[in-house]
């Protein structure tokens, strides 16, 4: 009898696992990325300059938000979700994403309303900017389906 609870709990979980990873694209209403500085993602022991989290409200509405966790406190950086590249098209108006001004304590917390449709399995990035302009990359990872893990860094 005990033998055949463990068989059970052990084949559940089993199936459990395999099934979470059979999805290639996660949650198709969630999106999330850790951007660090410049475009290669994460180098070393390097941390994490932005945690950006996305959830799709309908099908042309996404809110997404952004905290600092440690953004240089030197003015103001623009920043968005584009499709393509690190510059590509912007996802919805520039407008919809407030410049980002991290306090003395290098944080802050920020959400843009997009009116754009993030498609399952798209190709898009979240960029950060130096200064209030869309000119010199400061950071930029792909933006990613699914749920993300901010705990580390």
């Amino acid at each position: 009898m005990v033998l055949a609870k463990y068989t059970l709990l052990a084949t559940g979980l089993a199936l459990v696992v395999a099934c979470g990873g059979m999805s290639s694209t996660g949650d198709p209403d969630h999106w999330h990325a850790k951007v660090y500085r410049g475009t290669e993602g994460k180098v070393g022991d390097q941390k994490s300059i932005a945690h950006t989290s996305g959830t799709k409200l309908s099908e042309e509405r996404t809110r997404v938000s952004i905290s600092l966790p440690g953004l240089l406190p030197r003015g103001e950086y623009a920043w968005g979700i584009y499709e393509g590249s690190c510059t590509g098209t912007i996802m919805g108006a520039e407008s919809a994403y407030p410049l980002l001004v991290p306090d003395e304590n290098s944080r802050g917390s920020f959400t843009a309303m997009v009116d754009a449709n993030f498609v399952p399995g798209g190709n898009y990035y979240v960029s950060i900017f130096r200064g209030n302009q869309r000119t010199e990359v400061f950071g930029c990872v792909p933006f990613e389906q699914g749920v993300g893990d901010f705990s580390e860094d």
